[in-house]
């Protein structure tokens, strides 16, 4: 798994040569972009989509913080005298901010072609899934540069990470080494260990959730052949002798490598058993506004390809079932903001997702 992007905190700065850059530096939370006025001095990509007008700094977080746009396009100013960006324009800090957008979506792009071209695949097979607090106002920009012709947005998107936390398993790994040839003495020992292993499991878990009723046990090993420089790990769930374990191990290495040797010496290393307590998953709530429906709350300029263009702006509590918003739009939550570019419209499913796709008209 690889990761790679920009978040709302990463750093919009100039090199000596006066090349524009973006991260990896971080403000974080504390002192945050210019804006939160925390004692950030360096802008951040959230300053780039206040000057854009892709956020409201007055409805920030649903309105419970108010962000200093004034501040957030003066520090943009100050990186465009930097890169000598052109001082008669009076769109300077937008014109700066877009740049910044540009190259960080290029970054992101480059570094998902490389991850997608080496398993063989191509990205405009798929649809973008954005999450996060700065994911779906990003979004868009991303498709536009990859080619992604669909954008699906959960409803609870600014929250997922946080939910999928809430409802996920809960986990630990307990390992013993072993480090001996498999044989009918050692497979003995890796069940008596397995069985010790799992004692400690369980009062793990229940110290972690007391009351807790859901609860496996997983059983794996790291086996190779004698010789061999690298080792399998290898599930021995209902392995429960020697030639169990070793049909496990012989099964895997073919299913990797193509074949097996029965005649090798198998090797039983380091002894992983996973304790698990089954998590409840969350659900999103339906979407709230009468379906079909889709209010413009206000309109707003937005700034695209060097030019500003009016934007109407949706609560996304608001929207029903089947309702269409069309870009240039800006989609309000309490927890994130989603951008649709011109030429591109969105539809509410019965779910609540917003998927965003290329507008026919």
């Amino acid at each position: 798994m690889k990761a790679t992007g920009a978040g709302g905190g990463s750093i919009v700065w100039a090199d000596p040569q006066g090349v524009l850059k973006v991260g990896p530096q971080s403000a974080g939370a504390v002192p945050g972009p210019v804006s939160y006025g925390r004692g950030g001095t360096e802008p951040a990509v959230t300053d780039c989509f206040i000057a854009m007008g892709f956020i409201d700094p007055t409805r920030f977080g649903g309105g419970q913080m108010q962000l200093d746009k004034a501040a957030a396009m003066r520090a943009l100013v100050g990186v465009a005298d930097q890169i000598g960006l052109a001082p008669d324009s009076s769109d300077r800090a937008a014109r700066l901010a877009e740049g910044a957008l540009a190259v960080a979506t290029a970054g992101m792009a480059g570094s998902l072609f490389r991850t997608m071209a080496e398993r063989g695949l191509d990205p405009r097979d798929f649809v973008l899934m954005p999450f996060g607090g700065a994911g779906p106002t990003h979004a868009n920009l991303l498709a536009e540069e990859i080619g992604i012709a669909r954008i699906l947005v959960p409803l609870a998107a600014g929250a997922y990470c946080a939910m999928g936390a809430a409802g996920a398993d809960l986990r630990r790994d307990f390992v013993r080494s072993l480090r001996s040839a498999l044989t009918e003495e050692t497979a003995a020992e890796a069940l008596a260990i397995y069985d010790a292993l799992a004692g400690e499991g369980d009062a793990w878990l229940s110290d972690e959730l007391p009351g807790l009723r859901t609860r496996r046990f997983e059983r794996s090993a790291d086996m190779r052949y004698s010789g061999q420089a690298y080792e399998l790990s290898v599930s021995l769930e209902g392995a429960g002798d020697v030639a169990a374990m070793a049909e496990a191990f012989h099964l895997e290495h073919e299913r990797i490598y193509g074949f097996r040797d029965c005649e090798a010496v198998i090797e039983i290393g380091t002894l992983r058993l996973a304790a698990i307590g089954a998590g409840q998953p969350l659900t999103s709530p339906a979407p709230g506004g009468e379906a079909g429906a889709a209010p413009v709350r206000a309109h707003r300029p937005l700034y695209h390809r060097g030019n500003w263009c009016e934007a109407a702006v949706h609560d996304r509590a608001s929207l029903g079932a089947g309702a269409v918003v069309r870009g240039p739009a800006v989609v309000e939550q309490p927890e994130t903001t989603v951008v649709v570019l011109p030429g591109w419209a969105g539809r509410v499913d019965t779910l609540g997702n917003l998927l965003i796709e290329r507008s026919a008209a």
